[in-house]
């Protein structure tokens, strides 16, 4: 009977072994399943966190292309005016024109009309007619302006207007007009003889 109960006693134990033993291996299992598990849930976690890098490529801007301005300056074409024109042979013309021995264009060019008018004044003066203006033609010159009341009449006006002349303007040349041509003549700084030779006419031929 003892020899039983102890059998007995040791197929008991045998079994809570095993059942103990079973137990042990389902608590392993169970922790290892909970490691991977959290394993995974690390894995997962970090993936979420990780940072996308977005590369953007930005198209290079096409070059500029200024807009080229041509720039079209005007030709200026030189006449026969501006080529030979002087202030000396306008005054000639104008008094020549004053004197009835001129119409045409007062240009300051002693041009084909200009010199065949000089010439035939210096025929009527008895002088060499080449056509050509110089001392000698003015010195003709001079005697007939004087004498042409009108044309002193407007030298009388433009000498009262440079307060050279006081009065009258009765086209003749006095005393008074003669010091009054003297006065414009040393505004000039030329040769002060109270007569209206070629340098007096230049120097009053800006104010008549």
């Amino acid at each position: 009977m003892i020899y039983v109960s102890i059998s007995t006693s040791t197929m008991h134990a045998s079994v809570v072994c095993c059942s103990v033993g079973r137990e042990m291996k389902s608590m392993r299992l169970g922790i290892l399943l909970g490691l991977l598990l959290l394993v995974v849930a690390a894995c997962g976690g970090s993936a979420a966190d990780t940072t996308t890098t977005t590369s953007t490529t930005v198209a290079a801007a096409a070059p500029t292309t200024l807009p080229v301005t041509t720039t079209t300056l005007p030709v200026t074409t030189t006449t026969e005016a501006q080529l030979g024109a002087t202030s000396t042979m306008i005054v000639v013309q104008q008094d020549l024109a004053a004197l009835g021995l001129f119409d045409g264009t007062i240009d300051g060019i002693a041009g084909a009309e200009t010199r065949a008018a000089i010439a035939k004044f210096q025929a009527d003066a008895g002088i060499d007619a080449d056509g050509n203006f110089g001392p000698n033609t003015d010195a003709a010159l001079v005697p007939l302006l004087q004498a042409d009341e009108d044309y002193i009449a407007e030298v009388q006006e433009t000498l009262i207007e440079m307060e050279f002349y006081g009065g009258p303007v009765d086209g003749s040349i006095g005393k008074g007009t003669a010091n009054g041509i003297k006065l414009l003549q040393e505004s000039c700084d030329i040769e002060e003889t109270g007569t209206l030779d070629i340098k007096t006419r230049l120097c009053l031929g800006g104010h008549l």
